[in-house]
């Protein structure tokens, strides 16, 4: 990437600029009164956006940008998240249709659980200030000389294009916009409007697939399942624990072992009635007729357990293969594009 994907007129963080001889990033000169600036030396802010622990120009300001933004672990589980979720990253419901869900906004900090949801709660992580800030994707992102290393730079660009492009799902209307806002979520940075907003996302909605990492090509993952494949793919207990005591979380397992030991229980207690029936059935044809007749309403519903279960994965396989073609039939249009327009 060459240029920030927005223009200087659509950012909405404006207190970063950056200076070339010598080559460096800092706060704004503000227009302060001096009685108020007494005791305060511009370097007091020297840090970036919104962090003070994390110096504007310093080594640690890689590791953070790394532990803020990239997803690691998703980016992992990538190759099998079409058994998760939904093979379209434009699989986002907005803010205001996860309320009618019945899934509460769970504000977090950590890039790994942003648009993860499980039962009535939705994962997401608020807008950090320096990515609004023209200066700071040009100092930091797209400049050739930038302190940060190409390879994680080209990972920390394709993580915050995907994590801005959700956005561009998440806040589709005004009341999105609102609740984004409003004082118990803070997605967003104060005194910013909805138009000027819209402005700056406006960018990012058509950014491409193949532009952000792994997981982004994904969209909403469910946390029960992401829980389940982690203990085979990550080879970890759980991917994101929910439960703070130990008691609920083995009340978590009280359903399926119900459940297991009434399926052994009915079993058990048919095979004692058949065993003591054997001797009426063989007195009479009627009965005969019902010994053969009973394994198969048995079986029936066992059956239409296994078949909704294919059907999942039949479903998960086939939209695999509609994404795998369409992204090849793009592939191929843009290849033919490419060459007929340099021919």
């Amino acid at each position: 990437m060459k240029e920030p994907p927005f223009e200087v007129k659509n950012e909405l963080y404006c207190k970063l600029c950056t200076t070339l001889n010598p080559l460096s990033i800092h706060r704004r000169p503000t227009s302060t009164p001096p009685k108020i600036q007494i005791n305060k030396s511009p370097a007091e802010k020297n840090y970036l956006p919104g962090q003070p622990r994390v110096a504007l120009q310093g080594g640690d300001i890689r590791s953070y940008l790394e532990s803020d933004l990239i997803t690691r672990d998703l980016n992992k589980l990538a190759p099998y998240l079409w058994l998760i979720a939904k093979q379209d990253s434009s699989h986002i419901s907005s803010l205001t249709h996860q309320i009618v869900r019945g899934r509460s906004i769970i504000v977090t900090e950590k890039p790994e659980l942003h648009l993860v949801w499980i039962y009535d709660r939705v994962f997401i992580k608020p807008i950090p200030k320096y990515l609004l800030s023209h200066a700071f994707w040009e100092f930091y992102l797209t400049r050739e000389d930038s302190p940060v290393p190409v390879p994680l730079r080209q990972d920390i660009i394709k993580a915050a294009l995907g994590f801005l492009r959700s956005y561009a799902y998440l806040i589709r209307h005004k009341s999105d916009f609102v609740l984004a806002t409003d004082d118990k979520h803070r997605l967003l940075p104060k005194n910013i409007s909805s138009s000027d907003f819209i402005k700056f996302i406006t960018a990012f909605e058509d950014i491409k697939d193949e532009d952000v990492c792994p997981r982004y090509r994904f969209g909403e993952l469910r946390l029960t399942r992401l829980n389940f494949w982690s203990k085979i793919f990550l080879r970890r207990f759980a991917y994101q624990k929910v439960h703070g005591q130990y008691g609920a979380y083995f009340a978590g397992f009280c359903g399926p072992l119900l459940f297991i030991f009434g399926i052994f229980s009915v079993l058990l207690s048919a095979m004692q009635v058949v065993l003591a029936v054997r001797p009426i059935i063989q007195s009479g044809h009627s009965w005969i007729t019902f010994a053969h007749v009973s394994p198969l309403v048995a079986v029936f519903p066992l059956s239409v357990l296994v078949f909704l279960q294919l059907r999942e994965i039949a479903y998960a396989i086939k939209d695999l293969y509609r994404s795998r073609t369409w992204k090849s039939r793009q592939d191929v249009e843009r290849y033919v594009s490419l060459h007929t327009t340099n021919g």
